[in-house]
């Protein structure tokens, strides 16, 4: 069972602007690029954000041996790999090219669900290295290699054995979500907030089976307009209470980022 503190670290972690643990990656003074990369590790899949930044007033034309854009790499503490992007996917052999306008910002997605060879890694501390596949800026080779790849450090927590296969759908303020849930009482709870003010307050859900047997739920929820926040990420908290009335197994959701654009 896991402390309520180390949810309320998951999800302070999910949501914040940096979305990693570690150093927001510096641009040198007379880079006209940067790349980078941030793990945003929630409770049953990392989601890897990529950043191409052109920060010159120029177009930057990059260059790429294949159709592979990036390379992702998670290693353990003892520096072994746990995941590699590029492995059992196929890539067009053939040479292709990225315009990126002055000032422009290109984002890649890509997630992973902690499972290496169909076993859930262990809870802990993990490195990831993302990488920039281009051999070429504007015809000519990148002399700083940093500049092409970013390193982070992620905190992968452990499985949460009361919820599970957690999904969401809607936005602007309308929400579904669904899922599977075990409450060893038969009941649990949710809040929303945005990370500075509580939109719905506590709300107890029954369930009909009580642990160890999962059972499906969904949830329905609205948040008025005027009550969205401007700027930040909406986060519904699953959690379920102790016989003592503490905070358990705490299972962050993120419902929207705002601005959403």
């Amino acid at each position: 069972m896991k402390k309520s503190s180390l949810g309320i670290m998951l999800l302070l972690l999910a949501v914040a602007p940096a979305l990693a643990i570690g150093q927001e990656k510096q641009t040198p003074e007379k880079s006209e690029f940067s790349f980078s990369i941030d793990p945003i590790a929630g409770p049953e899949f990392v989601e890897f954000e990529l950043t191409l930044k052109n920060h010159g007033n120029g177009d930057l034309l990059f260059e790429f041996p294949t159709s592979k854009k990036y390379e992702i790499i998670v290693m353990d503490g003892e520096k072994k790999k746990v995941y590699q992007f590029s492995e059992d996917k196929a890539f067009a052999q053939a040479f292709e090219k990225l315009e990126v306008k002055p000032r422009e910002t290109i984002k890649w997605r890509e997630s992973w669900d902690y499972n290496q060879a169909g076993i859930r890694i262990k809870e802990g501390e993990y490195s990831v290295n993302g990488q920039l596949e281009a051999i070429s800026v504007n015809g000519k080779p990148v002399e700083n290699k940093q500049q092409l790849t970013d390193q982070k450090q992620m905190y992968i927590p452990g499985e949460n054995p009361v919820f599970k296969g957690i999904k969401t759908a809607g936005e602007s303020g309308s929400y579904k979500i669904s899922g599977e849930a075990r409450p060893t009482s038969g009941k649990f709870f949710y809040t929303i907030e945005d990370g500075h003010n509580q939109l719905i307050a506590e709300t107890k859900v029954i369930q009909k089976s009580k642990y160890p047997n999962w059972h499906p739920f969904s949830l329905k929820v609205t948040i008025p307009e005027n009550k969205l926040p401007q700027n930040g990420s909406l986060i519904l908290t699953l959690y379920e209470r102790s016989k003592e009335g503490k905070i358990i197994h705490t299972y962050p959701v993120l419902l929207e980022r705002f601005p959403n654009k």
